[in-house]
C-alpha cells in the first residue's frame, strides 16, 4: 500500500468540543444545554454537508435554543479552539511524505469551521489532495464522496489504505474495495494499521503515545 486517506477528526485531529465548553467554565447543567443544542444537535450535520450557509444554520440552532443564544455567539467566536491537531499529526503526514507515500485527507467538515482551524494545521501543505464535505455537498459515509476522491486524484482503491474513527467509515471504504483501519485508540491504532497494512514501522513517533482522544 502506498496510498494513505486520512479523516481529520480523531484521527489527525482533536475534535475537542468537551473541553472547549469546560474552558468556558459552564456548570454542568448548562454544558449539557449546549452540547445538546449545537454539537450533538441533527443540525450540525448540515455544516458539513455545505448546502447552506452556516450562518443560517447557526442561526436555527439559537432559534431552537433561545436560552443559550448568548452562550453560543461566544463559542461562534471562538470556533478556530474547536479543532486542534494533535501532537504527533505533523510529523506522521511529514514522515510519511518522506517515505514516498500519496497521502490524501477525507473528512467530513464544515466550511467555518475548517476556515478557522486550517492555519492550525500545516501539514496539509504535505497532502497530495484533499476532499471536504462541505465543499462537495457529500458527506461518509455516503459512498459519493469516497468515489470523488478516488476520480479526482485518479486512486486505486486496491492500492489505499483508509484511516478513519467511525466504524460505518470504514465500513463504507471497504465497499469500494479500500482496506481500512479503525482508529481506536489513536496514534497506536494509526502505528499498528501502518505496520499491518502498508509495511512501515515508524518508532520515532512513540514518543506521542501518550496522546489518546
Amino acid at each position: 500500500m502506498k496510498t494513505i486517506i486520512f479523516d481529520m477528526g480523531m484521527v489527525l485531529v482533536n475534535f475537542r468540543w468537551r473541553n472547549l465548553l469546560d474552558d468556558m467554565g459552564y456548570d454542568k447543567k448548562k454544558k449539557e444545554g449546549l452540547a445538546k443544542a449545537m454539537f450533538q444537535s441533527p443540525l450540525w450535520e448540515d455544516f458539513d454537508w455545505g448546502i447552506r450557509g452556516d450562518e443560517t444554520i447557526f442561526a436555527q440552532m439559537k432559534k431552537e435554543a433561545p436560552e443559550y443564544a448568548e452562550e453560543m455567539n461566544h463559542i461562534w467566536k471562538h470556533f478556530y479552539e474547536i479543532c486542534v491537531p494533535f501532537d504527533y499529526s505533523e510529523d506522521l503526514v511529514s514522515t510519511l511524505h518522506e517515505k514516498g507515500f500519496k497521502i490524501y485527507i477525507l473528512s467530513n467538515y464544515g466550511k467555518t469551521l475548517l476556515e478557522h482551524t486550517r492555519p492550525n494545521f500545516p501539514f496539509l501543505s504535505l497532502v497530495d489532495g484533499e476532499v471536504f464535505s462541505f465543499d462537495v455537498h457529500q458527506i461518509k459515509p455516503h459512498r459519493d464522496i469516497y468515489e470523488t476522491l478516488l476520480k479526482r486524484y485518479d486512486i486505486s482503491p486496491e492500492n489505499a489504505v483508509f484511516f478513519d474513527d467511525l466504524k460505518a467509515n470504514c465500513e463504507a471504504a471497504k465497499a469500494l474495495g479500500i482496506d481500512a483501519v479503525h482508529v481506536k485508540d489513536g496514534l497506536a491504532s494509526i502505528l499498528e494499521g501502518l505496520e499491518r497494512k502498508c509495511d512501515v514501522s515508524l518508532p520515532e513517533l512513540k514518543k506521542y503515545m501518550g496522546d489518546r482522544r
